[in-house]
């Protein structure tokens, strides 16, 4: 029988191989290091991942971003903003400016 070893190290009857897919710990690693990353996406809403985004665009981590300045922070709050918008819109089809008024702008 021939063996699968591009994809798990095992051949078609079940039993390990001895090849290098088999005991690849990097390979092991590197799935390991992507299933997270994937489990961390899928657990987030779009908005999160919107501004995961926005922050990754600007190559800053979580840590950097609570470190800068007020004014560039404010800047990528503003980006982030308008990233949540968009989510928002193509999650629901209505355009934030679309939104109903509300009541208190109303009837004061």
């Amino acid at each position: 029988m021939s063996a699968i070893t591009g994809i798990t190290g095992i051949d078609t009857s079940g039993t390990p191989t001895s090849g290098a897919a088999a005991s690849n710990g990097s390979s092991d690693l590197n799935f390991d290091a992507i299933l997270e990353a994937f489990k961390k996406a899928a657990s987030e809403t779009p908005e999160e991942r919107a501004r995961d985004a926005v922050l990754k665009k600007h190559d800053l981590s979580e840590e950097d971003y609570k470190k800068l300045p007020p004014k560039e922070k404010e800047a990528i709050d503003k980006e982030i903003a308008e990233a949540v918008r968009k989510v928002h819109e193509r999650k629901t089809g209505v355009a934030i400016g679309d939104a109903p008024v509300p009541t208190e702008k109303l009837f004061g």
